[in-house]
């Protein structure tokens, strides 16, 4: 009879949360980046319809902010499967 192995799924939680906070950040860059051409496009002045008024600047710390949300998440995360490991 064949032996079943232990599949270690801490180790796939964590490549796949990695993955979605790299399409998270990769995301976030690609709206930074959308930000900039608007402002240097020839309707700059409506660019606060989509980014509000703070700027390019407003806009690069609001993400950082959002990024760095998926700390505590991934730490919550790995403190309820390390709750449920035996």
């Amino acid at each position: 009879m064949a032996k079943k192995t232990k599949v270690d799924v801490g180790k796939g939680f964590k490549r796949i949360y990695f993955v979605l906070c790299g399409i998270l950040a990769m995301l976030l860059i690609f709206d930074i980046r959308n930000h900039y051409q608007c402002l240097n496009g020839p309707a700059a002045d409506l660019c606060w319809m989509s980014y509000g008024e703070g700027g390019l600047t407003s806009t690069i710390f609001e993400r950082i902010v959002i990024f760095l949300f998926t700390i505590p998440i991934y730490f919550l995360i790995r403190w309820v499967y390390l709750g449920f490991k035996k």
